[in-house]
Formats: C-alpha cells, sequence, structure tokens
C-alpha cells in the first residue's frame, strides 16, 4: 500500500501500479441522503474531475484487477467546440475474491489530452469502478488512429481513437452530431456547454456535469439552439431528448412546449410543433425539407416552469 500512495502524490511517477488485494475494512455507511433539491443542484459535478461510480460488476474468471471501457473504440472529430470533448468510460472490475484499493494510470498518445490520468477508489470484490474521461485533440492533429492505454497491476486495455474531420464522424444518419451550436443563453451555475445537445450522449446522468444545455434566462421565453448542418440537408425529423431521470422526471422538470424550425433559403420556418410534452424523449416527423440550420425554439417546461433543459437534439433526412 505504501508504494500506491507515493504514486498519489507524485504524479509525474508513470510505472506499472501493481494492484494489492488485502483485507480491508469498508467504508463507513454514507450519511443519509439529503432532502431533494433541483436539477441545477442534485446533479452538480466538478467539470475538471468527473466522480468515480463504483457499482456491482458483470460476472467475469480473470480474476484479480481487470480493465473496462465503456465502448471498443473513441471517435474524436476535430474542430469540435473545446467545451464538449469526445468522453469515453473506463475503468476497471475487481474479480478477486477480497476488497482493496485499486489505482489505474491512463496514458494517451500526443498530441492527444485526457482529462485525468488516474482512476482510483475502494473496490470490493466483485464490484467495478469507472469515471468519464475526456480526450483533447488540438485543433493541428493529423486525421488518423492514436492509443489510449488504461494500465491495472499488470493488465492494460487498449482503446484506439479515431481523429476525423468533424463531418465524418460516423453519425448513422444523425444531421446534427457534432455539428456548431449557438443557444441564446447558457447558466453558468454549472457545466451546461450547448455544445453538448449534439454530443451523441442522450442520457441524463451527467446532467449539471457536461451532459445537457441549460439556459440562463428564469422563467424567461422562449429559449433557442441553433444547429448548423454545415450546408443544405434533405431534413424531415428531430428527435430532442429532455431532462429525465427518477429523481427529476421529464414530466416534472422537462422541457414541456417547443417548435421544431428548419431555416429553408435563409428563412426560419416552423416544420413542427410540441405541446403538452412529458416524456424524455420526443420524436417529431415532418415533410421533408431542404435546410441548413435546425433551431428548437423553447416555449415552456414542466412543474416549475422555471429554465429549458435539453440533453440532445438529433436531425435526420427521409
Amino acid at each position: 500500500m505504501k508504494g500506491t500512495r507515493a504514486a498519489r502524490r507524485h504524479p509525474a511517477v508513470v510505472a506499472l501500479a501493481v494492484f494489492t488485494v488485502t483485507a480491508c475494512t469498508p467504508p463507513k455507511a454514507p450519511a443519509p441522503s439529503p432532502a431533494p433539491r433541483p436539477p441545477e443542484a442534485a446533479f452538480g459535478t466538478s467539470a475538471g474531475g468527473p466522480s468515480v461510480r463504483v457499482r456491482p460488476g458483470r460476472p467475469g474468471g480473470e480474476g484479480g484487477l481487470v480493465p473496462v471501457s465503456g465502448a471498443a473504440s473513441l471517435v474524436a472529430p476535430l474542430g469540435v467546440d473545446p467545451a464538449c470533448p469526445a468522453a469515453i468510460e473506463l475503468g476497471a472490475r475487481n474479480e478477486s475474491a477480497r476488497a482493496g484499493f485499486a489505482d489505474l494510470f491512463l496514458e494517451v498518445s500526443p498530441p492527444l489530452t485526457a482529462s485525468r490520468s488516474m482512476i482510483s477508489s475502494y473496490l470490493p470484490a466483485g464490484y467495478e469502478l469507472s469515471a468519464k474521461v475526456l480526450v483533447g485533440v488540438p485543433p493541428t492533429t493529423p486525421p488518423g488512429t492514436y492509443d489510449l492505454t488504461l494500465r491495472a497491476g499488470g493488465r492494460r486495455l487498449r482503446v484506439p481513437v479515431s481523429v476525423v474531420a468533424a463531418d465524418r464522424p460516423g453519425d448513422g444518419g444523425n444531421l446534427a452530431l457534432r455539428r456548431p451550436v449557438r443557444a441564446s443563453s447558457q447558466n453558468v451555475n454549472a457545466n451546461y456547454p450547448a455544445c453538448s445537445v449534439v454530443d451523441g450522449d442522450r442520457g441524463s446522468g451527467g446532467w449539471a456535469g457536461g451532459n445537457g444545455w441549460n439556459d440562463a434566462t428564469f422563467r424567461a421565453w422562449p429559449d433557442t439552439l441553433d444547429i448548423d448542418l454545415g450546408g443544405p440537408r434533405r431534413l424531415a425529423r428531430v428527435d430532442l431528448y429532455t431532462l429525465d431521470t427518477p429523481r427529476h422526471p421529464a414530466a416534472t422538470v422537462g422541457l414541456r412546449d417547443w417548435d421544431v424550425q428548419a431555416r429553408v433559403a435563409g428563412t426560419w420556418r416552423t416544420v413542427a410543433r410540441v405541446r403538452g410534452n412529458t416524456a424524455g424523449r420526443t420524436r417529431s416527423d415532418f415533410a421533408a425539407v431542404t435546410a441548413d440550420a435546425v433551431r428548437v425554439s423553447a416555449l415552456a417546461a414542466n412543474g416549475a416552469g422555471d429554465y429549458s433543459r435539453v440533453v440532445e437534439v438529433e436531425a435526420y433526412g427521409p
């Protein structure tokens, strides 16, 4: 354990960490949960240091500490908003019979950068830890494949990172993915970048931690999100994901009313209207148009009706 503590005190040390499983007294039970708070506070996390999550893991058979990744590879487009770098969940699973402390080290091929070089946590037997890792791509990075490597004990996990042009992210038909976004306002009480509504992450779990947009005009409407499609595109459908979790369901805090607009020949045209929504995801289909931008014009929210909360917007052709 002394060697592990020394590695923590000296971040420059890049030697392979040895995971030693020793009998440990589990941490004390956490204090009772606080009373419910607004979404802005309840989901707040540090923008510079995403939290480490520990949960029961899937059965394995390798023994010891096994590196795991939330995806087999990562696509990191060039030229995206620096507030929304490519992200991936990385961690490890304790397949030993006893609990211990897990220290994991991350390396990334230059000139790419990673938001953290280490993930560390007490890890019970059979449990998994994970954390979001943000990968930055300098604008002068040559397109190609780079390595993101997680080292855990005597094992390593290599995740290829493909750096591609912004208009070639392998989007599966989503015309809005990784496109430039402009918001009418942005709440600065936590991390609510407008660019996160086109990052491909539909989940609400990262709310206030970099995944999802919250406006800054309390009970003032409309609020708008404009997405540049990069040129004329045939457009026939827009999907919107609003904040929706068990603690903060869409019916209580999500977006209720909005218009979907398309910029056709330089003029904004309303192509769909949504009223009385209570769902986390809403699909709007309409007659196909040729447009170079999409706008969501938010008109009202559920519950207190205080803010617009949008997690993701997707746009598709006919």
